[in-house]
């Protein structure tokens, strides 16, 4: 016999099936207490308003895709290079088993027109930290290149990976990550 989910969970993974299916600002609270079936003091014992859930699930939804794309690199240690075309053959898989939802930050941020906006400020940290993981990878594969020529590189996959991301949701195919993963081999073959 399967152990329920606490509540707190239970309301964490019903709020991120709506946020990711139908937008953050689209779902209201009620609609998540209903769908979680909850009364409404239960939600507020666990978040004092929808923006920390909000919050609570960007974090989640961020530590889960970096512990899977982390899993799936590893079969490529030792081989930065490998990594950094490998994350875009785990960016389509991602995107097909989406049905090219897209991703999460960038939906909600779209959706987050003020920058300041803890939300939207979580997506920042969270954006940064995939540009920083690329950068090591780009400074593990090319130690001959000065510093800023790492720091143009890593911009311009990060650039290709996030270009990808977009494109791949507006036209429902893996075509733009194909045509990206083969601009990151050329990056990465230029002459330093």
């Amino acid at each position: 016999m399967s152990e329920k989910p606490n509540r707190k969970t239970q309301i964490i993974e019903v709020a991120s099936k709506l946020f990711f299916e139908q937008g953050y600002h689209v779902t209201g609270i009620k609609q998540i207490i209903e769908a979680a079936d909850i009364a409404k003091g239960t939600f507020y014992s666990h978040f004092k308003s929808k923006e920390e859930l909000g919050l609570e699930w960007l974090h989640q939804t961020a530590q889960k895709w970096i512990e899977r794309k982390l899993e799936y690199l590893s079969q490529f240690e030792g081989d930065p290079a490998r990594k950094l075309v490998a994350m875009f053959d785990f960016q389509a898989q991602g995107a097909e088993a989406c049905r090219y939802r897209g991703c999460a930050m960038l939906n909600t941020l779209s959706e987050t027109p003020d920058i300041s906006c803890p939300m939207r400020q979580a997506i920042r940290e969270y954006k940064k930290g995939g540009l920083n993981f690329i950068q090591s990878l780009v400074n593990e594969c090319l130690p001959e290149a000065s510093e800023e020529d790492r720091e143009q590189r890593a911009g311009a996959i990060y650039l290709l990976f996030e270009g990808a991301t977009v494109a791949t949701q507006s036209f429902c195919k893996t075509d733009p990550i194909e045509i990206a993963k083969k601009q990151v081999v050329k990056i990465l073959a230029e002459k330093a």
